[in-house]
């Protein structure tokens, strides 16, 4: 007789028991008819228990354990040495962050996706987890309200958690000609130069607390400065002989970006309000003088005036993320759609 072909596991067991022959001879019986799959998995041999088990589930298991060891567990946290904590306000800080620490850091981001930073509100249980950030990633503007809200005093009573401020050492140079002081945008990162500037400053952070991984941080680092200098070539390409075109916007978000490469914004919301009916009518017929055919809006804010906008201008509606977490495509699309709407 020859027993079907399968992986098995042995456990030791006790000496025979009338429920086990019959569990054997069973085996025996679909073995000898040349059952392939027999209804069976316990059967006893010698003093052994057999666990017979189908080669695709152990094959699953193979898989599945090679992916754990790829990408859940880290050789770091297999050393027994834990990540540092890292918080951040907004998704494209964690972009940031993950890059440049890889496995040695575990990202937070406190303005969860769809969430307005100027009206989001933590809950006690994200304050708490905040408490126990190595490193906290702040943008640093004074009109980003969730900061100056929920941030700044809860910092400061936390001083162990160490801050990379990312407005540090950096100077408005064109918002005046983006829709004035009064509607300053705190979108900074938008704009690759000030998230070059941030890199190094995580970088350093990140070698402040943990010396040891200078080496992998240098190397990503090295890494992300490179794709941000190719997205700045190309959104530079991109942007050629546009300079001084209008780009009409619901929500002020994208000075930065407009500022970096000579363009200009036109916001329909003023100082996070709406426009009244008398503003509403200046606004279309300034955006007809333009030749806008474009309107762009965003998750978390409402489209109606920009939609009603659209309608008197004949053109079309058109969304972009300020928020998304993979920095870099997004910025890169986003500047793609803002070039087309004023070629």
């Amino acid at each position: 007789m020859t027993m079907p072909a399968r992986l098995a596991w042995t456990l030791q067991s006790p000496s025979s028991t009338e429920p086990e022959r019959a569990i054997e001879n069973e085996v025996r019986r679909e073995a000898d008819r040349g059952d392939s799959k027999p209804s069976s998995i316990l059967m006893r041999n010698r003093r052994q228990w057999v666990v017979r088990v189908p080669a695709w589930i152990l094959g699953l298991g193979a898989v599945l354990v090679a992916g754990l060891g790829q990408h859940a567990i880290s050789r770091r946290a297999l050393a027994g040495v834990p990540p540092l904590v890292v918080t951040v306000s907004v998704p494209p800080q964690a972009y940031l962050v993950e890059r440049i620490g890889g496995e040695r850091v575990e990202v937070h981001v406190m303005v969860t996706p769809g969430a307005s930073p100027a009206t989001f509100e933590p809950s006690p249980q994200e304050l708490v987890a905040l408490g126990r950030s190595d490193l906290y990633v702040e943008v640093g503007h004074p009109d980003f309200l969730f900061e100056v809200r929920h941030l700044e005093s809860f910092l400061k009573a936390n001083p162990q958690i160490s801050i990379v401020d990312m407005t540090a050492g950096q100077e408005e140079s064109c918002l005046a000609e983006q829709g004035g002081p009064l509607d300053d945008d705190p979108h900074i990162w938008l704009a690759p130069e000030r998230m070059r500037s941030a890199a190094f400053a995580i970088e350093a952070a990140l070698i402040g607390l943990d010396p040891e991984g200078a080496p992998r941080y240098g190397q990503n680092l090295k890494k992300l400065l490179s794709d941000i200098e190719r997205l700045d070539g190309e959104i530079t390409q991109l942007m050629a002989g546009l300079e001084g075109r209008r780009f009409m916007v619901f929500h002020p978000a994208w000075s930065h970006l407009a500022c970096e490469y000579g363009l200009l914004q036109m916001a329909i919301e003023s100082c996070g309000k709406e426009p009244g009916p008398a503003q509403l009518v200046a606004t279309i017929e300034e955006a007809r003088d333009e030749g806008i055919r474009v309107v762009f809006v965003q998750k978390g804010f409402s489209d109606r005036s920009a939609r009603v906008i659209a309608s008197e201008l004949g053109a079309r509606v058109e969304s972009l993320d300020p928020l998304a977490r993979d920095w870099l495509e997004n910025l890169r699309y986003s500047a793609d759609r803002i070039a087309a709407a004023i070629r």
